[in-house]
């Protein structure tokens, strides 16, 4: 009596442990839930690209959707198909809230506002997407600074932004706009120090979105000077800081020293093939200091991960990382990803 006593608490404190068990392993199938507003409209989201009748879809042309991960693991997130394209993306992640870039694929064939419906796991949100006709005929877009009238809602900042040496197509400020009617934009920027920030283009879809403001001239002098912002009724400001040396940032790779908070794997990896550009890493940083950095993850199977660059302001911010090299065996693979000081682990699954 007393032996079965024993071996029914052994296995019911078996099981116990079992279901308090996080699986965070990326080797199966992950789960989680769309984040999506009360009518059921994916939430928060960020459309971005031109859709024109007759004009074949490029990697500029995108959604941004949230989802909730419980269980890291591999993942598909499509929408249907409508008008003769729709957005796909597949790869590995991480448990924790990551938003998912879903790529478009197709050429619409006629006008009109497409409703697309996006499923995983089980949950699903909606988003429409405007396509005009071919050759434009666009008018000019009602909209709303970010941050107006304080400081812009400034996302990032990239490129080295040094005295003397001149500004490239690398050195550019995302920010956010709120989209109220459909049309060209154009910010034309004043110069400050030498430089001067602008962008336009053409906002095909209602709603919040980022624009890139590209950067110009020389800079002149080191110190933080602040660039004014203006459409309409709406102004804001951001700040860059000039340097005279190049310095190196100070920032925590999250998940430190465990594995990397909310990492996405993108791509497909196959033994015996070459890694590509799609053969990504997304890992989540929070800089203290700006300044240049480089991250990379130890060789194993034959593969390796690595991103340098300039952080320009301080925050959690997303580096991606660009695979490299050929994996030799199928199976689960663990990286070690180094920067700053610190590290945290990375897995990626082998076909």
């Amino acid at each position: 009596m007393k032996l079965r006593n024993l071996l029914t608490a052994f296995f019911a404190t078996g099981i116990f442990l079992t279901s308090c068990v996080k699986n965070d392993d990326p080797t199966g199938a992950s789960t989680g839930t769309l984040q999506s507003a009360v009518t059921g409209d994916c939430s928060p989201l960020v459309v971005n690209g031109i859709y024109m009748v007759d004009s074949v879809l490029t990697s500029n042309n995108y959604v941004d959707v949230q989802v909730n991960v419980t269980v890291g693991g591999s993942f598909e997130i499509k929408s249907d198909s409508i008008n003769g394209y729709s957005f796909k993306k597949t790869g590995t992640i991480s448990a924790g809230l990551n938003t998912i870039r879903l790529y478009a694929s197709g050429k619409p064939v006629a006008t009109g506002t497409n409703t697309f419906t996006v499923v995983y796991g089980g949950t699903a949100c909606n988003f429409t997407v405007t396509v005009f006709a071919a050759g434009g005929g666009f008018g000019t877009a009602l909209y709303t600074l970010g941050g107006s009238p304080g400081n812009c809602s400034v996302s990032n900042i990239t490129g080295n932004y040094i005295v003397g040496l001149g500004m490239t197509a690398g050195n550019k400020v995302e920010t956010t706009v709120n989209v109220s009617s459909t049309g060209t934009y154009n910010l034309p920027g004043v110069a400050i120090n030498g430089v001067t920030f602008s962008g336009s283009g053409v906002f095909t879809n209602p709603g919040i979105q980022n624009i890139f403001l590209s950067a110009s001239g020389t800079p002149a002098s080191p110190g933080v000077f602040t660039y004014p912002l203006t459409n309409g009724a709406t102004n804001c400001n951001f700040s860059i800081s000039y340097t005279s040396v190049i310095t190196n940032a100070t920032y925590a790779l999250s998940g430190f020293p465990g594995n990397c908070t909310a990492a996405q794997i993108n791509g497909t990896y196959t033994a015996g093939t070459a890694l590509t550009a799609s053969n990504t890493a997304v890992i989540n940083v929070n800089v203290t200091s700006p300044g240049v950095y480089t991250i990379s993850t130890t060789t194993v199977n034959g593969i390796s991960f690595s991103a340098s660059g300039t952080f320009n302001i301080t925050g959690p911010q997303q580096v991606t990382l660009t695979g490299a090299g050929t994996p030799t065996t199928a199976g689960p693979v663990n990286l070690q990803v180094s920067g700053s000081g610190n590290v945290c682990g990375i897995s990626v699954t082998v076909l």
